[in-house]
């Protein structure tokens, strides 16, 4: 099975007052009612066989917006993009090291026609370790901005461990500048790492304007310090089938500043296209209910 960062390298590709606008969200009930994306990752052993078939499939389940991975080639991509009429609004790529190493990265995002670009590593750091990223990061994300991209942050569980009484998540909320520096909160890990994302949306608003929607089995156990096993049991599953509160989600992620939603799921149970079919359909059902 292709990991996160063998796809990065393949592939050049319960639980939240600003608003995300009148069109993505419904005055009345919890419902995204702007156009859902898939994590590229979901599909990674298919995309990197025949990437312009699985888009087309990608597509042909509903989803009008996808998220890629680095490693792409940009033209080839953009093409086959749309003859699948699909978009790709944001790109998720390796946490830069430096600057320079960064700028490639941007340059990278800017030829792919994104506009945001988005790293998540997992570290495990200290307090002073997590302040000097958030150094960095306001450098990357004036970068991104050159560039006419959003720089955005994508957390796992290590990120939410406890340091110095607080996290290495809020240290970032609280050191970067939130023009420079914003969140694509993955729902399933903030909850996994034992987070309410509500509580977040609702203290930082209008800095995650891109989340991930997975669910979490009910029998699954989280941690700050240990992810789950490859091997072992699967605690994710298609959004609906799990144990996160989406319409709770959703009646409150407009104080995020959402502007776009990727479904993504790390493995299945069933075909990855089967998976993202059910969460497809249970959002849609969600924003008609």
């Amino acid at each position: 099975m292709l990991t996160r960062r063998d796809f990065l390298g393949k592939t050049l590709v319960g639980a939240a007052a600003a608003a995300a606008g009148p069109s993505l969200w419904a005055a009345d009930r919890p419902a995204w009612t702007g156009p859902l994306g898939l994590e590229l990752y979901t599909v990674r052993e298919e995309f990197a066989k025949d990437p312009a078939a699985t888009l087309k499939k990608v597509a042909a389940v509903g989803y009008r917006e996808v998220e890629i991975g680095s490693g792409l080639d940009a033209a080839k991509v953009k093409a086959d993009l749309h003859a699948a009429g699909l978009t790709a609004p944001s790109g998720y790529f390796e946490s830069p090291a430096t600057l320079d190493e960064w700028k490639k990265t941007v340059e990278m995002g800017h030829g792919l026609g994104l506009h945001y670009i988005v790293v998540g590593d997992n570290p495990v750091l200290t307090a002073e370790e997590w302040k000097r990223r958030a150094d960095l990061y306001n450098q990357c994300g004036k970068a991104a901005r050159g560039a006419g991209m959003q720089f955005c942050y994508h957390a796992h569980f290590h990120e939410f461990a406890p340091v110095d009484s607080t996290t290495g998540y809020d240290i970032m909320l609280k050191e970067c500048d939130p023009k420079l520096l914003k969140m694509e909160m993955d729902i399933f890990w903030a909850i996994y790492a034992g987070q309410d994302p509500i509580a977040y949306f609702r203290k930082y608003p209008g800095r995650f304007p891109l989340l991930h929607i997975k669910d979490m089995k009910k029998d699954a156990k989280g941690s700050t310090s240990d992810g789950p096993s490859d091997s072992g049991p699967n605690p994710f599953a298609p959004v609906g089938e799990g144990k996160i509160d989406w319409a709770g989600i959703f009646a409150h992620a407009h104080e995020a500043g959402a502007k776009h939603i990727f479904v993504e799921q790390d493995r299945c149970d069933v075909s990855p296209f089967e998976a993202i079919k059910i969460s497809y359909d249970y959002v849609k059902k969600l924003r008609l209910s």
